[in-house]
């Protein structure tokens, strides 16, 4: 194993490439070229790599090496599916989420992406259930990608979070959980638009 020192920032640039869809779904990924690339020995690219395999945003197929896993519509239906049913459960463990003014604050002139996931982060905070958190925070990892580019397929996808957040301030819990239900499913019916700019 890597000491930290290394490890931590190796680690934080591969997964921020990862996010920001630096490699394409599919792509093997090169350990000996990664490390030439940050500056590194292999060990730490290797512990990276196989740490991000335990997150999921990373394959690793024997024989074959390294992957970025290849999404499918299903796969991203099924994604969005998992993200409401966590924030549904975190809203009914919650009460009525209410973002505190500090996040809030925090999200102002922030780009889309980070809107979205700051926003669920807040819903599975209110929870007070440290599992569920851990699986929004998972699962905004792993849709980030394709938040990156909802805005070029969904014109108003700003608008759609300032509604959420509206609700999540001063709407009851049923018509911010129809809210999520509806955003998750425009998502879904966009999913083979959404995945051709992942390519």
């Amino acid at each position: 194993m890597s000491p930290a020192h290394v490890h931590e920032p190796t680690y934080a640039a591969i997964k921020k490439r990862l996010l920001e869809g630096g490699w394409p779904p599919g792509s093997r990924l090169e350990g000996a070229r990664i490390a030439d690339e940050i500056g590194v020995s292999m060990t730490p690219v290797r512990d990276s790599l196989n740490r991000l395999v335990g997150e999921r945003l990373v394959a690793l197929r024997p024989g074959f090496g390294f992957h970025v896993p290849h999404l499918g519509v299903i796969d991203l239906c099924e994604l969005l599916d998992l993200n409401l049913a966590l924030l549904r459960a975190a809203l009914r463990a919650g009460g009525r989420s209410v973002l505190p003014q500090e996040e809030e604050n925090a999200c102002a002139g922030a780009m889309t992406v980070e809107k979205a996931a700051q926003l669920f982060r807040s819903i599975a905070r209110r929870s007070g259930n440290q599992i569920l958190e851990d699986a929004l925070e998972a699962q905004n990892d792993r849709l980030h990608a394709v938040r990156c580019r909802e805005e070029h397929v969904l014109s108003d996808a700003a608008s759609e979070l300032l509604l959420l957040e509206q609700l999540c301030s001063t709407g009851t819990r049923r018509e911010l959980e129809q809210a999520l239900r509806q955003y998750h499913l425009r998502r879904r019916r966009f999913a083979p638009q959404l995945l051709a700019l992942l390519e």
